[in-house]
């Protein structure tokens, strides 16, 4: 038997209420270019650059905010290590909130771009401290503004992450919007790996400074809120689907439903642990053990490019063969990369085949830019067919605590196991103490890439079969739109 209109997705449009019956106009007469074409280069270029003064705050926050701590402050290792899982899981648990008012606040701009102006405000204030510390910083001082950043980090993340999904169903033409947006982000990241470098007639340095820091949050300052503006003004609205009013328990039930997104969710946590114990210790393997602090930066531009000039191949490879399955691969080959560095000798002598590591990193960790993102967009449409509600930020809100909550376990549990071997940042450590800093730096993160890589390959929404669920959701968007009830 057919299921009806009302088993398929609740209340038929006769009993809708005013706020459904304004985000059905909206629908009909918002940019086309939104719903069914591709965004102009223009649009696009808009929309993703937020995502390059983001990136100059995001990945320090996570491998060079710590270590600087712990080697220019009061704070100790063990203290980092603790609030970091514990703020981060607070901090996370805030997200569905975001996502829950986002998607209940619709104004003439859109219910995500008044969101994006707000998280660029509050970034600014917290970033302009935290990169900024005093050398009598204390734990409080660390704690207060990262936790605040980390807020600002989900205004920003999910109502952009939501607006993504919305702005294309098409699955190339997402492709296209998450690795431009990628490009952007790993750009910025490699903005904040050549401050110090262009800073070394000031600092005499090419390490990282305070000085680095600080010109680093000015110029978070001068570019995010330019940014945002602009990509408010140029960029479409996107189209959401006319929708049944929308509750918190509705965030259960998709959980529940949507097969796809469980699956998602196994992956990319699996994933968040190894990268957020990455992460943290890479800055303290490369500088401490290596002994290579001066070519950090230079290390971490070499990842960068790679990256970059990497990105057009990977996406061409993941319209082929489908981008979770690229992304399990890349996760593979990137875990049994890692332990290559166990044969580099410290030292002057290593920094080529350290650099030549990196730039293999760079390569093999490219997809991680662009496919969790687009196969998100994918879980959206999935619940959207299935229960008949448009819930992308709500959804988003629960990825952004599913990073961040893996990712704080996996940082503070390195850094726990760490301190635990007895090791000190920014000294000489031998015996047990390394032995710590590599199962924090090497055998966390392949145990968890690689069961991440087994989940990931076996994400049920290929590329045919997300054809079908657009098509889908189009053909009841216009029957909704005009009216008439479902067959």
């Amino acid at each position: 038997m057919v299921a009806t209109q009302r088993e398929k997705f609740g209340e038929p449009a006769s009993q809708e209420t005013p706020s459904q019956a304004a985000d059905r106009r909206r629908e009909r007469t918002d940019d086309p270019v939104a719903r069914t074409g591709k965004l102009t280069r223009g649009q696009l270029l808009a929309f993703a650059f937020p995502s390059l003064p983001h990136a100059f705050v995001a990945l320090p926050l996570n491998i060079v905010i710590p270590a600087f701590y712990a080697t220019h402050t009061t704070v100790t290792l063990l203290q980092i290590g603790v609030f970091t899982s514990g703020s981060r899981l607070l901090d996370a648990f805030l997200d569905p909130m975001v996502g829950f008012i986002s998607d209940r606040t619709p104004t003439r701009w859109g219910k995500r771009k008044p969101w994006l102006i707000a998280a660029g405000l509050v970034c600014a204030a917290a970033l302009f401290f935290l990169f900024q510390p005093p050398p009598g910083a204390t734990i409080l001082y660390y704690g207060l503004w990262s936790f605040l950043l980390y807020c600002g980090f989900s205004l920003f993340e999910i109502p952009q992450a939501a607006w993504s999904a919305e702005l294309s169903r098409d699955y190339a033409e997402r492709s296209r919007i998450n690795t431009t947006v990628a490009q952007f982000n790993v750009s910025g990241s490699l903005v904040f790996w050549l401050t110090p470098i262009l800073l070394f007639a000031v600092s005499g340095t090419t390490s990282i400074t305070g000085q680095s820091l600080s010109a680093i949050a000015w110029l978070y300052l001068l570019l995010m809120p330019a940014g945002l503006l602009v990509a408010a003004k140029v960029v479409p609205r996107g189209a959401p689907v006319a929708s049944q009013p929308l509750r918190i328990r509705d965030l259960f039930k998709s959980l529940r439903r949507n097969r796809p997104f469980r699956a998602y969710i196994l992956a990319y946590g699996l994933w968040g642990l190894g990268q957020g114990a990455t992460l943290s210790v890479t800055m303290i393997f490369l500088t401490d053990r290596m002994r290579l602090a001066s070519a950090f930066p230079f290390m971490m531009i070499a990842l960068f490019s790679t990256t970059i000039v990497s990105l057009p191949v990977w996406s061409r490879l993941a319209l082929r063969f489908d981008r979770h399955r690229v992304w399990a691969v890349s996760l593979v080959l990137s875990a049994l990369g890692r332990p290559l560095a166990l044969l580099v000798t410290p030292g002057p002598a290593g920094l080529w085949p350290m650099l030549a590591l990196t730039c293999l990193s760079g390569f093999l960790t490219a997809p991680w830019n662009f496919a969790p993102p687009a196969m998100l967009s994918d879980v959206i449409d999935y619940d959207i067919w299935r229960n008949g509600a448009n819930k992308a930020a709500n959804i988003c809100a629960m990825n952004t605590l599913l990073v961040k909550a893996s990712m704080a376990l996996g940082a503070g549990g390195a850094f726990i196991i760490m301190d635990r071997f007895h090791y000190r940042a920014g000294v000489a450590n031998t015996g047990s103490a390394e032995t710590g800093l590599l199962i924090a730096y090497l055998v966390i993160p392949g145990i968890f890439h690689a069961l991440a890589a087994a989940a990931g390959w076996r994400f049920p929404l290929t590329s045919r079969r997300q054809t079908i669920v657009r098509r889908r959701i189009e053909s009841i968007g216009l029957r909704l739109a005009r009216g008439t009830p479902s067959p």
